[in-house]
């Protein structure tokens, strides 16, 4: 089954955004892109919290592999929903960031809204997630082991 349009281009212009942020880290980290002094735009308080996951030196390539890991599986059908379920513990701190620490709830919801979208529409994927069930072959073999 494939998306219809809507979904097709919503999934795929949000895989492309975040493959192209953390593409573009990427880029700036090799100094090939000029880099961009995020903390101008930020309040003190996101520049500090920001300031420290700079500092632990593993956070931020970890983001930039999980923008980029991410926004490439949601480019394809097959693939989204382990994108969708890579990139929803960073939208949380995303979310909380912008929405705490910041203010600007109109940023922090157009980032979380089509994630929150996007898992609602690939919801069936999830399905076996919270309803774990051992495969057919071993169900049988339990069976017929208790019968006397």
């Amino acid at each position: 089954m494939k998306d219809p349009i809507g979904w097709r281009l919503l999934r795929q212009i949000y895989g492309l955004y975040f493959f192209w942020l953390g593409f573009s880290s990427v880029l700036q980290l090799f100094r090939i892109l000029p880099d961009i002094d995020w903390h101008s735009y930020m309040s003190e308080e996101s520049s500090s919290f920001f300031t420290a996951l700079e500092k632990a030196r593993f956070v931020v390539p970890l983001l930039i592999f999980i923008w980029t890991t991410s926004g490439l599986a949601m480019m394809f059908y097959r693939t989204a929903p382990l994108g969708i379920a890579l990139l929803a513990p960073v939208m949380v701190n995303i979310f909380l960031t912008d929405t705490v620490l910041d203010d600007i709830w109109p940023w922090a919801l157009a980032h979380a809204a089509p994630l929150v979208a996007l898992a609602w529409h690939f919801r069936v994927a999830y399905y076996p997630l919270w309803n774990w069930s051992p495969p057919a072959s071993e169900r049988t073999q339990s069976l017929t082991a208790t019968e006397p």
